[in-house]
């Protein structure tokens, strides 16, 4: 009778001091709104690559003349560039600006000054392409039933830095004492449709998501039209292109 008296005295001391206890609260998130969390989005980064060839020989089109093709062949070659977007406003669509630099190079042969044919030295030319444009994506239907096509579009300013490089990779010279590089203004638009990556692996996505705050991934490919020959101005050497560039853009 002791054992089972002691017994109860100490399991109604339990009780009580559980109901005086603080019940402690914790927040349940349910499946359904962890998969709609999102870290803050504000930016994008894009690297992309594609097919370039300058229209130097564009300035030439009323005579025989094509000192590109001549000298760098009719071709293209790789470009590379970075974009940096601010996503300043939201509505149907995120409106974005961004900044863009890039690199592209190319090397011909140096011909023989006789007229006989090419020599063994060859000369560089490259380009540095700057960029600021506004962008605008149709992420409406994304972002409301996920559907991952988003199309979009950019209408910007450009600044093209341009050099030629001799054998002896310095700036190359004229017979009257010129250098081969200088500056040239321009603009662009560009229409693209980008493929957003988070379906093939969504638990991943979200993981991206909270260790990165990288809230989606886009695969794409755009059109560009390029004219940099100096927004008008006469003498400047036609540094533009029509082509496609495919890469990838993080949103953060």
């Amino acid at each position: 009778m002791r054992a089972a008296r002691g017994a109860y005295v100490v399991v109604m001391a339990m009780a009580t001091l559980a109901a005086r206890a603080p019940v402690a609260q914790a927040q349940v998130i349910l499946p359904e709104e962890a998969k709609l969390f999102r870290s803050p989005q504000h930016f994008g980064l894009e690297l992309r690559f594609g097919p370039y060839r300058p229209n130097v020989d564009s300035e030439f089109s009323r005579s025989d003349r094509h000192p590109y093709q001549t000298f760098f062949g009719s071709g293209s070659h790789l470009m590379t560039q970075l974009e940096f977007d601010y996503q300043f406003f939201r509505r149907m669509g995120s409106l974005a600006v961004g900044a863009s630099v890039g690199y592209f190079s190319v090397s011909g042969t140096n011909p023989a000054a006789n007229g006989s044919g090419n020599t063994a030295d060859s000369s560089n030319f490259q380009i540095i392409p700057f960029s600021v444009s506004a962008v605008y994506r149709f992420d409406y239907f994304f972002q409301e039933r996920r559907f991952p096509l988003i199309p979009y579009g950019k209408l910007g300013l450009d600044y093209a830095l341009w050099r030629v490089n001799d054998a002896n990779d310095e700036v190359a010279t004229d017979a009257s004492g010129g250098r081969a590089r200088g500056g040239v203004p321009g603009w662009h638009v560009a229409a693209g449709l980008s493929l957003v990556l988070d379906f093939i692996d969504p638990d991943g996505a979200r993981s991206f998501d909270d260790e990165l705050g990288v809230n989606h991934t886009h695969l794409f490919i755009e059109f560009s039209h390029a004219d940099i020959s100096g927004l008008g101005a006469s003498n400047k050497i036609h540094l533009g292109d029509d082509t496609w560039m495919a890469g990838l853009l993080f949103e953060f």
